[in-house]
């Protein structure tokens, strides 16, 4: 075979594979994503409807997605990408259908549900989640330093069932928190130990 020929063939196959896998841009990635599907969203091990099922999400829970495909494709009407949970797009084997994904929380869901910063000098590294299937965390990023729990939700009043990291089985303590909604990317939660405001966490850090 000719050399120039065999190298084309490779420069091609290098160029296509590019194509297939590559995010169309970094700006924006990664983002927090809702469910927006009222029966919940497989996550797939492949692009595919046919591949494999690893779970289902369930509606309104938020997912860190980091690339999506080039190309949108169409599922039951709906077109959009293929979203990628993991950073490489040829290594991922976590796929979710953008169709029934969407940045914004669902309204009918309780404002609450998320993840959330703290605002404040000094406070960029906490957080506080509620998700909706009612589990609660709060702590500090990138350490294991924090609460576990549950969360009800009742009027503007939180009760958070508390335990600590590493014994979600043992419920340590129960806290009361008064929610005040300023909008729906930003709230206030008064508990004993003073008064936090929250800003809706968008990228998943």
């Amino acid at each position: 075979m000719n050399n120039k020929y065999f190298y084309s063939i490779i420069l091609f196959m290098l160029l296509l594979n590019i194509n297939v896998f590559s995010q169309t841009s970094e700006k924006g990635f990664p983002k927090l994503m809702y469910v927006t599907a009222k029966d919940g969203l497989r996550e797939r091990a492949e692009p595919s409807t046919n591949s494999k099922i690893n779970r289902t999400l369930i509606y309104g829970e938020f997912v860190q997605v980091f690339a999506r495909q080039n190309t949108p494709v169409t599922i039951n009407g709906i077109t959009d990408y293929w979203y990628s949970t993991i950073y490489y797009l040829d290594r991922s084997d976590s796929w979710l259908f953008g169709g029934y994904l969407s940045e914004e929380l669902p309204k009918d869901l309780p404002v609450i549900i998320g993840r959330w910063d703290v605002e404040g000098e000094g406070n960029s590294r906490r957080y506080y989640q509620f998700e909706p299937n009612n589990e609660y965390a709060e702590g500090i990023k990138e350490t294991d330093m924090g609460f576990f729990g549950t969360w009800k939700l009742n009027g503007n009043i939180i009760t958070i069932y508390l335990s600590r990291a590493g014994n979600i089985d043992e419920i340590e303590k129960t806290e009361t928190i008064y929610l005040t909604i300023i909008d729906r990317n930003n709230i206030q939660l008064k508990f004993n130990g003073g008064t936090v405001n929250l800003k809706r966490n968008k990228t998943g850090w």
